[in-house]
């Protein structure tokens, strides 16, 4: 095989049957007249940090790169880091994990409440979740940070496509305003 950097080396396929070592082996073999296949994949932590660094640090603004970087540490490196960018890494994985931090309280994942000093615990570490959950803006920035991150990957040929471009995230919907009463009006001027 011909790596991303264009040296030469092997790649082993496994599997529990001669059908499925062949099936995978027809699958390398046609990866490979396409182009590049990388023989060391990282894992999404290794490569949001590698991204972060190389890639979004010395070319985006700084407030964007602190987004980034939140976001990442918050959110996809707790969730999905441990995924290796290859084939181990789903559109089922990321849409199913990004519905997952929709509805979880992210003072009890986060363990925010639990870093407070004891008198000033009130909710999650004493027993009553508040339900902190995040917004539809938060979880859709979490999904284009991924996303960007894996555009990068598609790039460099670590992986064929991004799959975080394929999930599908419910639209967010405007709030509607609570305007104020004449008397609420007149009692604040």
């Amino acid at each position: 095989m011909t790596k991303p950097d264009g040296k030469r080396d092997r790649k082993y396929v496994y599997g529990k049957s001669r059908d499925e070592v062949h099936d995978k082996w027809v699958r390398l073999h046609q990866q490979a007249k396409a182009g590049p296949v990388a023989t060391n994949v990282p894992t999404v932590a290794n490569y949001m940090t590698y991204w972060l660094a190389e890639i979004v640090e010395p070319n985006l603004a700084p407030l964007t790169f602190a987004t980034y970087e939140t976001l990442s540490r918050l959110y996809i490196v707790p969730g999905l880091g441990a995924k290796r960018l290859d084939c181990r890494l789903s559109v089922r994985d990321v849409q199913t994990w990004l519905n997952k931090v929709a509805k979880t309280c992210q003072c009890c994942a986060q363990g925010k409440d639990e870093r407070r000093p004891p008198e000033n615990r009130k909710c999650c570490a004493v027993g009553r979740c508040c339900q902190d959950l995040p917004s539809a803006r938060t979880v859709k920035g979490i999904r284009a940070v991924l996303r960007s991150a894996l555009s990068q990957d598609v790039v460099e040929e670590l992986v064929m496509k991004n799959v975080a471009a394929l999930v599908k995230l419910p639209p967010i919907r405007a709030r509607k305003g609570k305007s104020w009463s004449s008397e609420e009006a007149r009692a604040h001027s």
